[in-house]
């Protein structure tokens, strides 16, 4: 999903929320293992063959209904902003440093 302009990237979104899976609390990054253990295999294969391991974007890392929670929040921010065509340049939409 490409970025809106005047709103954080998707990650800071999911960041902001707490995880419902392992417990993570918001800014924390998620305990989860077995993802990390899966792209840690995936680059020692690379490896192997010679190639340089594979750039890992940090949602990869995050649990499902982590993501699904900050996109939702991302949606309702975008969705409450001005219109595209009446937003002010520099200036941010977003809602997560609000309680």
């Amino acid at each position: 999903m490409p970025e809106e302009p005047g709103f954080p990237p998707l990650h800071e979104y999911v960041l902001a929320h707490r995880c419902s899976t392992c417990g993570a609390q918001p800014g924390q990054p998620c305990d989860a293992p077995q993802k990390k253990a899966e792209i840690d295999g995936r680059n020692a294969v690379r490896d192997q063959v010679g190639r340089p391991p594979l750039e890992t974007d940090s949602l990869h890392l995050m649990h499902a209904a982590r993501i699904d929670a900050g996109s939702r929040h991302q949606d309702r921010d975008v969705v409450a902003a001005p219109w595209p065509e009446d937003r002010e340049a520099g200036r941010r939409y977003d809602t997560l440093d609000q309680p």
